[in-house]
């Protein structure tokens, strides 16, 4: 594809709503959405975090390189909203390729409560042993959420600053209800 077709692609981290907005943005403008994470699982047949448990992270950017032609090859000439997984900022060629759907937007969630919504969800069953933790904190060996805390805080305050270069747009969305996060997003782009 030679020219840029206005599609739009979310970013952000974890739990900042780009699967929830996106569907909904792609239904207010009458398009189809994509999740690269659902993309990916279709394709390997498995959920994206036990594959990178498995296989660990250079596959895992490989997959997720291979979602994002996959994406690219099936909508060329379509206008698309895509959501990104959490860590794409990480995964340059995947960003390079996706560059062809032009708008990139960073749905920008403060790191607080970035960090509070995300480790809501991780559950320390013994120091050192936590359930719904992501492989980068696993990798890290924290001992208590505390730690698991530390480590997030750091991720997400690296994770921003890569989010906000790769960013066309930046969208401050609020720890408030989907509708008004969403109303927030739709005057910025609509």
């Amino acid at each position: 594809m030679d020219s840029l077709n206005n599609s739009i692609v979310l970013m952000g981290c974890k739990h900042c709503g780009k699967t929830t907005h996106g569907k909904a943005l792609a239904s207010e403008l009458g398009v189809n959405f994509f999740d690269t994470d659902q993309v990916m699982e279709e394709m390997l047949g498995k959920p994206v975090r036990e594959f990178y448990k498995e296989k660990g992270v250079s596959a895992f950017m490989e997959a997720e390189e291979a979602a994002c032609d996959k994406i690219i090859e099936e909508n060329k000439d379509k206008k698309i909203v895509i959501a990104t997984g959490g860590g794409i900022c990480d995964n340059a060629p995947a960003i390079t390729k996706l560059r062809v759907f032009q708008k990139f937007v960073f749905l920008k969630l403060s790191i607080e409560y970035t960090v509070a919504r995300v480790s809501s969800g991780i559950k320390m069953l013994n120091p050192g042993q936590f359930q719904n933790a992501p492989a980068y904190i696993l990798a890290e060996n924290p001992k208590s959420m505390s730690q698991v805390n530390e480590i997030l805080v750091r991720k997400y305050t690296e994770r921003f600053a890569q989010y906000q270069a790769i960013a066309d747009i930046i969208i401050d969305i609020k720890n408030t209800t989907i509708e008004e996060n969403f109303k927030i997003i739709k005057e910025a782009l609509l």
